[in-house]
């Protein structure tokens, strides 16, 4: 059972992905034969044994480097990915923020996109058709309600996610690199609804390489390296190291 404000509970979470194997040639058949057998890639270890309990109103930044395991630990949060082994508890409702727009459909319009992103999480269409012109002007598209999604930039597509996400009343925000999406007049956009007063009890789980923001709007930081925690604690604290250890490994590297 969780505790009355604990809202996230993870506890030694593994997550394993199969790799991929090169096409078995004749060649590599009657090597294999010879060698006593095929004998098939390890998995590769996208999480190892990762622990995190998250209470109502934390704000949590996600550092590391690319392949950390940062997106793999939100996607499980979300439950769109299963861990291999380990648990995961989660109470509230969920909304996750990626830079491709998790539900949005490449064939389908903007506007109605943004009907169905919203209704995804709960937002009536109809209120959602009278807030479209809103939702285009915050995500810098306006006039763009009838071009098709799979026209937009990375960027763009995850702007218009962002736009949506602003009127969704969730419990829990789980947020994946949609923050570097844009210019800075866009970043000053969301800079300023992190402020709004509405989303001081929200709860915050953020990956980002901002290292301003997670200093800033996080009150703790998670460092990941190659699926394991590094370090937890203050923002502030994690995020020098983490930057430390960047700069040391540049150093080294010249």
């Amino acid at each position: 059972m969780l505790g009355d404000r604990v809202v996230i509970d993870i506890r030694q979470v593994t997550r394993d992905f199969r790799v991929e194997e090169a096409p078995r040639t004749l060649f590599r058949m009657l090597r294999e034969s010879v060698a006593g057998g095929h004998v098939g890639p390890a998995p590769r270890k996208a999480l190892r044994d990762v622990s995190l309990t998250m209470s109502h109103g934390d704000r949590i930044a996600l550092v590391g480097n690319n392949a950390a395991g940062k997106s793999t630990l939100l996607k499980i949060v979300a439950g769109l990915l299963r861990p291999t082994t380990g648990t995961i508890e989660v109470r509230g409702e969920m909304v996750l923020l990626t830079s491709l727009g998790v539900g949005m459909i490449d064939e389908l319009s903007v506007s109605d996109n943004t009907l169905m992103y919203g209704a995804l999480y709960g937002v009536d269409p109809a209120q959602m058709r009278t807030l479209l012109p809103d939702v285009l002007e915050w995500a810098g598209i306006p006039g763009f309600a009838y071009t098709k999604l799979k026209h937009l930039s990375t960027g763009t597509r995850a702007r218009l996610a962002f736009s949506v996400v602003r009127y969704i009343a969730a419990d829990i925000f789980l947020i994946d690199e949609a923050l570097a999406a844009g210019d800075l007049s866009f970043q000053r956009k969301t800079r300023a609804f992190f402020e709004e007063p509405q989303h001081r009890d929200r709860t915050f789980l953020v990956a980002t390489h901002d290292m301003a923001f997670a200093r800033t709007f996080c009150s703790k930081a998670l460092w990941l390296d190659r699926g394991t925690v590094v370090a937890f604690g203050d923002s502030v604290t994690v995020v020098d190291q983490y930057v430390q250890a960047q700069v040391g490994a540049g150093e080294a590297a010249t």
